[in-house]
């Protein structure tokens, strides 16, 4: 299947929509605040901090966020291990929901302090994933937001909810007002797979179907559900309905989620301001601009913690203020 991305490089972050022939299949954001953030296929030098005997594994810091886990299963043809020692080693998992990344053993390092070594480029990580003959083009990636809101309306009637919790994602089907839960049922397979591939949530998944009681009709959802995930590049288990109607199922995950990534309120609105100030930068060409925006985001924006002010000053001109308001919008003053 041919395979096209399409890369928005913002003030603040970087987007990436990949499409499998027309549809939307996968997104990424990768933002300025996470430069040093250990990603998919990066090596790492890092210091084992601990050793714990009964996970048969090691913690490994890294020098940004949560310590790395590896496992000694992880470690073939690896000198006996031991805390303080330096090592070289490969993101195999990222850091997911305030787990650390998991790691390969590669090598000892006779660095004296945690650093990135090899960090992967965007057009790189693409190419790895897709395949070396992805289209890769820019453009504008607009209404990323949405791709996380928690319920999606269904075709025909009904919705479904997406929920994550500490120990599973639990998805509940609802008919709504629509007469047959059969149907509402088919409809919603195609809806899970995507918003699952989209949003890149995975691990234990739950999904609560309505009350189905001829076996043909479960037995046609599971088969359903197959071949939804045929195309998916991630490894998806999945088991029969059980008798009280929830089809359990496992995907598994190597890159950050984008629920994750919009947990911050703070540095989401901020994106989305700066976005809005640029876009309406080109549009009024001159004009001294205005952004208004609440008083978290104007916050998070003042620390300017990743320099986006002077990137914006390079890319309109310094012809531009924020201010506290009550929602985000742009003043033009012409």
């Amino acid at each position: 299947m041919k395979h096209r991305a399409v890369i928005d490089r913002g003030i603040g972050e970087t987007r990436i929509a990949v499409y499998e022939g027309k549809r939307l299949a996968e997104l990424f954001i990768r933002r300025w605040s996470d430069k040093n953030r250990p990603r998919l296929g990066d090596i790492f030098a890092g210091k084992i901090t601990s050793i714990d005997k009964s996970m048969g594994a090691a913690f490994v810091d890294l020098s940004h966020g949560p310590h790395g886990l590896l496992k000694f299963t992880e470690a073939k043809g690896a000198p006996r291990l031991t805390e303080g020692q330096m090592i070289k080693a490969e993101i195999k998992r990222e850091a997911i929901s305030g787990k650390g990344p998991v790691l390969r053993f590669i090598d000892l390092s006779d660095l004296t302090k945690p650093m990135p070594l090899v960090q992967i480029e965007l057009e790189d990580f693409l190419k790895r994933r897709f395949g070396p003959n992805i289209v890769i083009e820019e453009a504008p990636v607009n209404h990323v937001e949405d791709a996380v809101d928690a319920e999606t309306a269904l075709p025909g009637g009904g919705d479904i909810a997406i929920e994550r919790t500490r120990a599973l994602i639990a998805i509940d089907v609802d008919k709504g007002s629509a007469q047959n839960g059969y149907d509402v049922s088919k409809a919603a397979i195609p809806i899970i797979a995507s918003q699952l591939r989209l949003r890149g949530l995975g691990g234990l998944i739950a999904i609560d179907f309505p009350n189905l009681r001829q076996p043909k009709q479960r037995e046609d959802l599971y088969n359903r559900m197959q071949s939804a995930f045929e195309n998916d590049r991630n490894s998806v288990k999945i088991a029969p309905i059980s008798r009280f109607g929830v089809m359990e199922m496992s995907r598994a995950i190597k890159t950050r989620p984008l629920d994750d990534l919009f947990a911050d309120k703070a540095e989401n609105g901020a994106m989305l301001a700066l976005r809005r100030l640029e876009r309406e930068a080109r549009q009024s060409g001159g004009a001294q601009l205005v952004l208004e925006v609440p008083e978290h985001v104007f916050n998070w924006l003042e620390r300017d913690s990743i320099g986006w002010r002077a990137a914006m000053t390079e890319r309109i001109g310094a012809r531009f203020a924020v201010v506290r308001g009550a929602e985000i919008r742009v003043n033009v003053d012409r």
